[in-house]
Parts: structure tokens; C-alpha cells; sequence
């Protein structure tokens, strides 16, 4: 199955959403389907900078995954819950 849901935990939202995501999606098209749902509706947009996600731990201190890798390089499974936030292109 290719198309599969996951949990975004977007930073400063109140809401765990269920994003559909695709195996071949890129983590940075994943960044950007979280961001669809939680940007200017309970999260305010921050230009300038940009989308990391990392899986979501005890201590909220994963490594962010590479923009570039797909959602089954980074071995993100049906209903894995990620955490989605914003922070400087420099970082």
C-alpha cells in the first residue's frame, strides 16, 4: 500500500492531524501537506523560514530528517506520529 495516514504534531498546534502521505512523498512534501492543515488556521505563518520534521519521542529531541528523503527512506510507517516545526534556514 502506498498511500498511507500519518500524525503531525505541528508545533504550537492545539490538534494532532491525520495527514495522508505517500511512500514516494519527499519529507519536505510531507512538511508541506502538515503545513496545509495546520498554517493560518491554528498556526501562524513564519516567512522566512522553513519546515522540519522529526520523528515525535519522549524528550521531543529527535534528529529533524533530511528534506530530501522520501517518507519510506525515513522509515515512517501507517499512523507513525511526526512532529512538524518551523526554524531557520541556517539550522
Amino acid at each position: 500500500m502506498d498511500n498511507f495516514p500519518i500524525l503531525s504534531r505541528f508545533q504550537h498546534d492545539c490538534h494532532v492531524k491525520v495527514v495522508d502521505t505517500q511512500a514516494s512523498d519527499t519529507i519536505a512534501e510531507l512538511a508541506a501537506a502538515c503545513a496545509h492543515q495546520s498554517v493560518g488556521v491554528h498556526v501562524k505563518d513564519q516567512p522566512g523560514k522553513i519546515l522540519r520534521v522529526r520523528p515525535t519521542t519522549d524528550d521531543d529531541n529527535a534528529e529533524p530528517f533530511s528534506p530530501d528523503i522520501t517518507v519510506k527512506d525515513a522509515g515512517l510507517a501507517m499512523y507513525d506520529c511526526i512532529d512538524v516545526y518551523f526554524t531557520d534556514p541556517q539550522s
